[in-house]
């Protein structure tokens, strides 16, 4: 940020880091909204059997990711208060209490948030070969760039976590696979993206996606392929390069949209609300297995009939009958 005073630089520092709490406030307060709605479904909803395996997965998942977001939130308000409270005799004070936090603040957030988008990369991409019929040939690119992405982000974390980040040769290392990290995370985001929502759409005859009316068809593409989580690492990385603390306020709304994404996926498949793609194969036709399964049951169905050696007039009689 060379050409700015220090007073404009302290005064754009302490105005970002309290808006950007504000804004994850808010963000927190949509994805606990979705959260407690998919935890509902998922534990209290009668309509459909209890503690499946599926249930139990989903919840390992959405459940870990809302702690980590809380723990996020809570010490960023933890960060503003020393901030401003603490330390608000003056406008330099209020910056060092932000730069010179306690170790473990800096240590939770660090990890919190790593761990939120490593969950958040690594359920959008399972989604993504799920989707694709378990095709591990479609899925092998964002499975790669997930994986490398994983190794500069906890490399990242470390040169973060250090005691005496703030030198500049550590910052500078910090900033380096931080953004590696995160162009990695964006371009596995953006192909698992692109490749759900071609196979959503290719496959709209068979699965009955065509029939949707035009915005059923935008928010099912949008929820069913992490749209929404891939659009906000778009926002946040351009001003991630910038040399400025902008990327404070679309790094505070990254945080609840990595979180909503994987919730509503895991819930949509718990639940049985997604669209089973499985079924499907990747010209388009119901796979081969699905029609076995059909005709076997069909012959046991046609053989549990005739063996009965009841006329099939007497049979509908008999249904009827029973029917009242």
């Amino acid at each position: 940020m060379s050409g700015v005073s220090p007073h404009d630089f302290s005064y754009e520092a302490r105005d970002v880091i309290l808006n950007m709490t504000v804004i994850e406030s808010l963000g927190f307060g949509v994805y606990s909204a979705v959260f407690w709605f998919t935890l509902y479904l998922l534990l209290l909803d009668d309509r459909k059997p209890k503690h499946t395996p599926l249930r139990l997965k989903s919840l390992i998942i959405i459940i870990p990711l809302y702690i980590l977001a809380i723990v996020h939130l809570m010490t960023r308000w933890v960060v503003t208060r020393l901030s401003f409270i603490v330390h608000g005799q003056t406008a330099d004070t209020i910056l060092d209490g932000f730069l010179l936090q306690p170790t473990w603040c800096h240590v939770l957030s660090v990890v919190s948030f790593s761990l939120n988008t490593l969950i958040a990369d690594f359920v959008t991409v399972w989604r993504c070969w799920m989707i694709w019929n378990r095709d591990w040939r479609v899925s092998a690119l964002p499975i790669l760039l997930v994986l490398s992405g994983t190794a500069f982000c906890i490399i990242s974390a470390i040169f973060q976590i250090e005691p005496n980040v703030l030198s500049s040769s550590n910052f500078n290392r910090f900033a380096q696979f931080s953004l590696i990290y995160f162009i990695f995370s964006l371009a596995s985001m953006t192909i698992s993206t692109a490749l759900m929502v071609y196979r959503i759409i290719s496959v709209g005859p068979s699965t009955g996606f065509h029939l949707e009316k035009g915005y059923r068809k935008v928010v099912e593409i949008i929820v069913e392929s992490a749209a929404l989580y891939c659009i906000a690492l778009v926002i946040f990385l351009p001003f991630l390069v910038r040399d400025d603390f902008s990327s404070g306020y679309s790094e505070a709304v990254l945080n609840s949209a990595t979180a909503i994404a994987p919730t509503i996926i895991a819930g949509r498949v718990a639940l049985g609300v997604a669209r089973d793609y499985s079924m499907v194969s990747r010209s388009g036709k119901i796979s081969t297995l699905a029609f076995a399964r059909s005709e076997t049951a069909d012959i046991s169905h046609s053989e549990n009939s005739d063996s009965l050696n009841v006329p099939p007039r007497q049979r509908s009689e008999g249904i009827e009958t029973s029917m009242v």
